[in-house]
């Protein structure tokens, strides 16, 4: 993570792809019953939703996680696999799991130190969470041992459309496209203007994979353009890449590829 400029969104109404490709290879693939694919943690189980039912499976084993009273999921962190955090819209709150989906522990932001309203969240390091409140429209860090918050940032003008965080960052992307990072330390960075796209995942503050139009395009600081993935799908809903395999949810199943990224 050492560039802080994206060269590779120029002009925002263009999508493009340099005309070197990144193959890939499919090596197995997952017939699921399922609404959403959230993704593959660093160990390969694999995370998707049914009926609001989290559900979490690997080679040998599937467990599961419903909150009735809590409404309607709507984001699930995934980042560390012996912590998971999910989001509940509805009721402003937090649950984390452990790696067999039994709550461990609720946060209801309505009734911490000081009450936000959760829009954005995940995963920080040190018994953290990363919190994007709509109320003063600032990013903090709270504790879930200690109860407590930091607030780490100025006022965010414009409304986060897609966000993404790791231990140390927290990324966003705005309505006007524009590209940010925060630190733990509250540092802030813009990253450049990225292409316009239909979903994205951010892997760092100099990688990323956006659909469009049903491609694949992933981009990094040293090139313009995007590169094209090959794949021998022609339709699917959703994607997740981690640690070489990008793995393509389709209505009924998970494929899986081995990719190497540039």
């Amino acid at each position: 993570m050492k560039k802080y400029i994206l060269f590779f969104g120029l002009i925002l109404s263009t999508f493009s792809w340099s005309q070197e490709r990144i193959s890939t290879k499919s090596f197995d693939s997952l017939a699921i019953k399922a609404d959403n694919f959230i993704g593959k943690d660093n160990l390969k189980n694999d995370y998707f939703s049914f009926k609001n039912v989290i559900k979490k499976r690997n080679s040998s084993q599937e467990y599961e996680y419903q909150n009735l009273s809590l409404g309607k999921i709507k984001g699930i962190c995934i980042t560390n696999p012996l912590q998971i955090v999910v989001f509940y819209e509805d009721f402003n709150s937090l649950v984390l799991l452990d790696n067999q989906l039994n709550e461990v522990q609720q946060i209801n932001a309505n009734r911490i130190e000081t009450p936000m309203k959760i829009e954005a969240f995940g995963l920080a390091s040190q018994n953290q969470v990363w919190l994007y409140d709509g109320f003063l429209q600032k990013i903090s860090l709270y504790n879930f041992k200690t109860n407590t918050i930091k607030i780490i940032s100025t006022p965010i003008t414009e409304k986060i459309k897609d966000y993404h965080s790791d231990y140390n960052y927290f990324y966003w992307i705005d309505e006007s496209n524009t590209f940010y990072s925060i630190s733990i330390f509250g540092k802030i960075k813009n990253l450049g203007t990225i292409p316009d796209y239909d979903t994205i995942q951010v892997i760092d503050e100099t990688n990323y994979i956006i659909k469009k139009n049903n491609e694949l395009l992933y981009f990094n600081s040293n090139k313009p353009l995007g590169q094209k993935i090959d794949l021998n799908k022609k339709s699917f809903t959703n994607f997740f890449y981690t640690n070489g395999i990008l793995s393509i949810f389709t209505n009924n199943q998970i494929i899986n590829y081995k990719i190497d990224l540039p």
